[in-house]
């Protein structure tokens, strides 16, 4: 979940991600997250994910430059093909050596590539940042005048796709598991992404400076309202359909975008919340590799599935992403854990 960050670097919106990466590690492994009230962002986190890359990818696209694109590209196809190698070599480890049962066939690896769900089903956000950032290239080079105009209306579509039920019937009833959790989602996602790429296109995050205050009180407010509201919860889909979830995202981003903007200033402080978050897209790539184990489950037994074992698996994919930083430095391997 590479974001790119050209702007200077807003705390508020690390800290979010360091959050939103926290909240996927749960969503994984807590086997209590549905019983705890408060977790009420784990609803949120994907659609979040969604809008902050589009939002922060936008000056990849705009103004119209065949090597941004080509660049934004690589950052996102590199962990998305090396990930899948190194799950593969993994579970060929844990087959033959182990004697475990469990994927390891070339074939399966071909078909990981396909559906992104055979070794690491997190995966499937990486395949849809694909899909969607290919979507979204070719409207603004084809419509270069009016590609808002048309986003606009994929909008549109994406909902109606979703509120009919034609999107949760289609992929279900003619797609295997595997395939209608992934691609079942991009029409659910679109809107998310549409959101943070609008964000960004309007500028409108800097024109409400002079109302941050205001803006965070009423995305609160709004945030209540969402979680609170029953009106699309039994909306049938594939875990992310629905206007709330896209409203909450939207809420989200702007109380974290202004809710610390310009307010630490102690370069101790800086540093710290740089080195939380250095690694959140690693975190993302590698917990579920690092939660299924033999090392980690042979530490925390049991304890694997409350709150302490998933910040213990945090913790742990942060520490695989420090070192596979040193291993990899400055080549275009990075985009592993960056």
């Amino acid at each position: 979940m590479k974001l790119e960050q050209k702007s200077p670097k807003n705390h508020g919106i690390s800290l979010l991600r360091f959050i939103l990466a926290f909240m996927v590690v749960l969503d994984h492994f807590y086997e209590q997250k549905k019983q705890n009230k408060i977790l009420h962002i784990l609803y949120y986190h994907i659609p979040t994910f969604f809008l902050l890359s589009f939002f922060y990818t936008h000056n990849s696209f705009v103004p119209f430059k065949i090597m941004k694109i080509k660049l934004r590209f690589e950052r996102i196809i590199i962990p998305y093909v090396c990930w899948s190698i190194i799950s593969w070599v993994l579970f060929n480890i844990y087959f033959y050596i182990f004697k475990k049962e469990c994927s390891h066939s070339v074939k399966e690896l071909l078909y990981n590539f396909l559906n992104a769900h055979v070794f690491i089903p997190a995966l499937w956000f990486q395949n849809i940042i694909i899909l969607t950032t290919l979507i979204f290239s070719i409207v603004i080079l084809t419509f270069e005048n009016d590609y808002l105009l048309i986003f606009q209306i994929i909008m549109i579509l994406s909902y109606v796709f979703q509120y009919s039920g034609i999107n949760y019937h289609f992929f279900r009833n003619h797609f295997h598991h595997f395939y209608y959790t992934t691609y079942g989602r991009l029409v659910e996602t679109l809107p998310n992404s549409i959101s943070g790429f609008f964000i960004a296109a309007s500028n409108i995050h800097n024109k409400l400076r002079i109302r941050k205050t205001k803006t965070v009180i009423i995305s609160l407010f709004v945030l209540l309202l969402a979680s609170g509201s029953q009106f699309d919860k039994k909306l049938r889909g594939f875990q992310y359909a629905g206007i709330r979830l896209n409203i909450a995202a939207i809420c989200i981003f702007f109380i974290f975008f202004y809710v610390f903007l310009d307010k630490i200033i102690n370069k101790r402080i800086i540093k710290f919340i740089d080195f939380l978050t250095h690694y959140t897209a690693g975190i993302y790539y590698s917990h579920y590799l690092v939660g299924r184990s033999y090392f980690v489950n042979f530490i925390l037994g049991k304890k694997i599935k409350t709150f302490f074992g998933t910040a213990i698996i945090y913790l742990f994919s942060y520490i695989l992403c420090f070192f596979l930083d040193i291993l990899i430095g400055k080549t275009k391997l990075k985009h592993l854990i960056k």
